[in-house]
């Protein structure tokens, strides 16, 4: 898992389409005949100029949503949008006749069909944050690459994509918030699924700054020419790095990478008569001024440092074995 930092440039070019779409579907186009509609009064702004007002939505539901409540919903920490979620339901439901199963179906036809499905995905916002991001791997695991690749005919391309943390069937009001977008591969976005996570028991990847130091790859000898990798987490009884592990299910992932990229490592390490994985680190570049970050990246296609992980797949998996079999004495 890696953490995606602030990501202040995406949050504010995102934002601000965002935030705008969703003001426009709600409130319509400030106009003479509509003069509590919105306007961001930027002359390039489509959805100021061409959006219009999302029908079927009651009134009491628009008038939940004030500029400061879209532009927290938007913006906000995943703490903040939890308290959101949980306030807009209380306050709709406490509306004579309204009941939050409304709100919850308002919610999907709003921000989960017509914003995420339809402006998000097929007017190819994905494409355009994915960008923004610039994450080269899956956020979950670092398994598989998420390239941003359009197809110049018109086609489909390459584009991670995006698991909502808070699961968009229990929680529809957040599905187009910043911070609940995580770009991951199909895999782990399948795996994860609509599985409830809450800050309480589960590592976030915006908000949890150690969360690749949180546990360590391993393996465990099954005979002697089978292993197979495990996860540990550093701290035993940290309760949220095994929840997410578990709920990602990571060590079924990284299963079929037992006999492939984990015995290759054990046996550069093994099967000859010196530590061939010292040899390689150690004297491959004899005499060349390569850096310990460029060895392991022309050696093994990894990065080292927590901060680039996302940039090669397998960075984290290759880089913990490595430094167990570094510490073994044969």
């Amino acid at each position: 898992m890696n953490y995606l930092g602030e990501q202040a440039l995406a949050l504010n070019l995102y934002s601000k389409e965002a935030i705008c779409w969703l003001n426009i579907k709600l409130k319509g186009r400030r106009t003479v005949t509509n003069p509590t509609g919105h306007t961001c009064n930027e002359t390039n702004c489509n959805h100021c100029k061409k959006g219009n007002k999302r029908k079927g939505l009651d009134q009491e539901f628009r008038d939940l949503f004030s500029d400061e409540i879209i532009s927290d919903l938007i913006c906000s920490k995943p703490s903040r949008l939890f308290n959101i979620n949980q306030y807009l339901r209380r306050q709709y439901g406490s509306i004579s006749g309204k009941n939050v199963a409304d709100f919850d179906k308002f919610c999907k036809e709003l921000i989960v069909e017509s914003g995420y499905e339809r402006w998000f995905i097929n007017r190819k916002k994905n494409y355009w944050l994915a960008k923004l991001l610039n994450q080269h791997t899956c956020t979950y695991c670092n398994r598989e690459y998420i390239f941003v690749f359009k197809n110049s005919s018109g086609g489909k391309g390459m584009v991670p994509q995006f698991d909502h943390w808070f699961a968009k069937t229990d929680y529809p009001l957040l599905a187009l918030s910043f911070y609940n977008l995580i770009p991951s591969c199909a895999t782990c976005n399948t795996i994860k699924s609509a599985t409830p996570f809450n800050l309480n028991d589960h590592l976030h990847p915006y908000v949890d700054k150690k969360i690749s130091s949180s546990y360590n790859f391993s393996y465990l000898p099954i005979n002697l020419s089978t292993n197979k990798i495990i996860l540990k987490t550093v701290n035993t009884f940290d309760r949220k790095a095994t929840n997410t592990i578990r709920a990602l299910n990571l060590s079924l992932i990284y299963k079929g990478h037992s006999e492939k990229e984990l015995q290759d490592l054990i046996d550069l390490r093994y099967k000859y008569t010196e530590n061939y994985l010292n040899i390689l680190l150690d004297k491959t570049f004899n005499g060349l001024r390569v850096s310990k970050e460029e060895r392991f990246r022309l050696i093994f296609g990894i990065e080292i440092e927590e901060d680039k992980y996302h940039k090669r797949i397998m960075s984290k998996f290759k880089n913990d074995i490595i430094k167990e079999l570094l510490t073994i004495e044969k």
